[in-house]
């Protein structure tokens, strides 16, 4: 905006004494300090418990026990994923029936192709209204 008001406007010049306190306050000497002091309490942990650390990961992966992950949200999720692609599966399945039944329906009517066509186009848009109901019970079971 401001170019478009002012073509020549100087945005170093009208922002250098505050990039410059910014800049003296980051590089000061107490915050260089404290920061450093942070870092090497850090280093000096990591140093004392990265060995036990190591060796308990590693005793655990030499017996097979890699623990079970305790998050509610994530196995939530993964719930709602399963159900999800079992919906999917569902539909591909119903789609794929209503698809080869169209197909056979084409065929002269009277014969056998004809007959199991339409069975098959029935039988695969009853199945995608089940899957769509039983979607629409699932999500409002859960509200």
């Amino acid at each position: 905006m401001i170019r478009q008001l002012d073509p020549e406007h100087d945005y170093l010049k009208s922002f250098r004494q505050e990039i410059a306190r910014l800049t003296k306050q980051h590089f000061s000497l107490p915050n260089i300090n404290e920061k450093t002091r942070k870092f090497a309490r850090e280093v000096e942990r990591l140093a004392g418990d990265a060995p036990g650390d190591t060796r308990r990961i590693l005793r655990r992966f030499a017996e097979g026990d890699l623990g079970r992950l305790q998050t509610p949200a994530l196995e939530a999720l993964g719930g709602r994923v399963s159900r999800n692609l079992e919906r999917l599966t569902g539909a591909i399945a119903a789609a794929a029936l209503v698809v080869g039944g169209a197909m056979l329906v084409l065929t002269p009517p009277g014969g056998w192709n004809h007959a199991l066509g339409e069975t098959m186009v029935v039988t695969g848009i009853t199945g995608i209204v089940m899957i769509w109901i039983g979607a629409l019970r699932r999500d409002r079971g859960r509200r």
